[in-house]
């Protein structure tokens, strides 16, 4: 199959497309895999970023591949498959593009386009649900995958209750219960949230917003789901009638505000939409209640331009460092409204922050970022930071000049032990070899020397989310 033109950054490579499913024993590892380390991590982003020779126009547009890393007491095992979307399927047995996309339309103009909605990719985040895996994309209903073989069961719309269903789930450590929302457009844009529990999937009162927007995270927090609305409008018209592609139909209005939304879990209040300044995030590390306050912290960007135009140009993309995320901590008064921001002093282009899952919508203290070292201004990040957000000191690792890095992942190696108790892992595309390593990093020790670097036989296209769990499949 001809594959697509490389450009010259180092990082391109990383985002060529693997067509191939393994399953095997990892034997080239450095360092060794601490025994408190057991479980799976699964990692979801687009295996698929090209077809018949020509490269997808959005980074978001590639099918959903599952990568499982098994960490037992023989070793490391990885397996990859891609989920069987209708998209996957049908674009393989025929060899172009047949579905639109996130950035990419189907041969034949506007008429080859009307009414037609983006092929479900599945390509963004995964979540474990009893004892199947969920893998995510926003734009419609998840998937369920067997997790012991990756195998796709089919589409998980929960009895017909779900159509949008976001890629950021969030697990409540404490109560056991899983939060999400989806937005749906038509002739007003609502945003709907779920609680799932022990008995199942309840939809919560959706909530009707002011104008069609993009929205791809929330927080959790005791009482609250909250949400961060930036001016990033949809013309859903515009892309319901076939004359762009979701992308095209995105504007950034700086002159509205940000809506912070409130949302009770419970059901027990009224939504509530607190206005502050412009500006925009994709990513939430963590949220909490203190002294009747709300505490955000998340990757913002002053507005949508550089990250819009790097994700459309994924392969090809500087990424530079102007206009990308810095880490910053928004407290928000319930009783008066008023809204006071810190930025933490990480390096540039800040993303993918995660912390400890048990501290989930709880006061914490470390965040765990990709970035790159200060003074770099282009290109994929290349360090892993840790953020200690009571004293703002950060530590980092720094895998230049070839290594670019995942999202890290943080995985507790004692259920009872301390929150920063525990191994951060990453996937890192080493560029002067071409081939992708998952690596654990001492969550207490980051600077110092890997505790593993297992090296798989191939690269692994640059993936977007994750999940540990302490259960081996």
């Amino acid at each position: 199959m001809m594959r697509p033109a490389l450009g010259d950054r180092p990082w391109s490579a990383g985002f060529r497309s693997l067509a191939n499913e393994y399953d095997y024993r990892i034997e080239d590892i450095d360092g060794s895999v601490p025994a408190s380390l057991r479980g799976t991590l699964f990692r979801n982003g687009s295996g698929r970023n090209d077809l018949a020779g020509k490269w997808f126009p959005h980074w978001f547009d590639g099918d959903g591949m599952i990568s499982a890393i098994r960490f037992d007491e023989t070793g490391v095992r990885y397996q990859n498959r891609y989920v069987r979307t209708d998209n996957y399927v049908d674009e393989t047995r025929a060899g172009r593009i047949l579905y639109r996309g996130f950035g990419k339309m189907r041969p034949g103009g506007v008429l080859a386009n009307i009414f037609h909605w983006p092929g479900n990719v599945s390509n963004t985040s995964v979540a474990m649900l009893g004892e199947r895996l969920l893998t995510l994309w926003e734009g419609g209903p998840p998937f369920a995958l067997d997790p012991k073989t990756l195998s796709t069961f089919g589409l998980e719309d929960f009895g017909g209750e779900v159509r949008a269903f976001s890629a950021h789930p969030k697990f409540d450590p404490i109560t056991g219960e899983l939060f999400n929302f989806g937005i749906d457009y038509g002739l007003k844009t609502t945003l709907t949230p779920y609680r799932i529990d022990s008995s199942g999937l309840t939809r919560l009162a959706p909530v009707t917003l002011p104008y069609p927007v993009m929205n791809h995270d929330f927080a959790l927090t005791e009482r609250f789901l909250v949400f961060c609305i930036g001016p990033i409008l949809v013309s859903p018209l515009k892309f319901m009638l076939g004359f762009s592609s979701f992308d095209g139909a995105l504007s950034w209005d700086g002159g509205r505000p940000t809506l912070i939304l409130l949302v009770s879990r419970d059901g027990s209040s009224s939504p509530r939409f607190i206005e502050t300044e412009p500006f925009f995030q994709f990513h939430f590390a963590n949220g909490f209640e203190e002294d009747d306050s709300v505490v955000l912290d998340f990757a913002r960007y002053p507005d949508y331009a550089a990250i819009g135009d790097a994700l459309r140009n994924f392969w090809r993309s500087d990424f530079s460092a102007q206009g990308l995320a810095e880490f910053m901590r928004l407290r928000v008064d319930l009783a008066t409204g008023a809204v006071e921001k810190r930025v933490f002093e990480t390096g540039p282009a800040v993303e993918f922050p995660r912390v400890d899952p048990r501290v989930v919508s709880k006061p914490y203290r470390y965040a765990y970022v990709a970035d790159n070292a200060p003074g770099r201004t282009v290109g994929l990040q290349q360090r892993i930071t840790r953020v200690d957000l009571e004293s703002g000191a950060t530590v980092s690792h720094d895998f230049g000049p070839d290594g670019y890095v995942g999202e890290p992942v943080f995985a507790p190696t004692r259920a009872d032990g301390d929150e920063d108790e525990g191994v951060v892992l990453t996937f890192v595309y080493d560029a002067a070899d071409g081939r992708t390593a998952i690596v654990g990093l001492d969550a207490r020790d980051l600077s110092d020397r890997p505790l593993f670097v297992a090296r798989l036989k191939h690269h692994v296209p640059f993936a977007l989310h994750g999940q540990f769990t302490e259960r081996l499949f």
